[in-house]
């Protein structure tokens, strides 16, 4: 549950940095309020873009090799079947 958090933190900084290099007027207008987490998300991937990019190499292989992988539930289903 954490890591899938931490994943989703992750995307959104990544996102608002991406957004904010496109469009600087679409984030910095609204720097203040709700929408200006957006725009702190952005300043984040900005300047700490080297441990953002760990960060993210680290919790997305891990992230897809364990939750996404193929044949998971058939694997986890046939094991538990077998111990009867």
């Amino acid at each position: 549950m954490l890591n899938h958090l931490l994943t989703v933190i992750l995307l959104l900084i990544c996102t608002c940095a991406y957004l904010r290099a496109m469009t600087p007027s679409l984030l910095d207008k609204n720097k203040t309020g709700f929408l200006g987490i957006f725009w702190k998300c952005s300043r984040i991937g900005e300047r700490k873009s080297p441990y953002v990019a760990v960060c993210s190499s680290v919790f997305h292989p891990s992230f897809l090799l364990f939750s996404w992988w193929p044949f998971h539930n058939s694997v986890v289903k046939m094991a538990s079947w077998t111990s009867l």
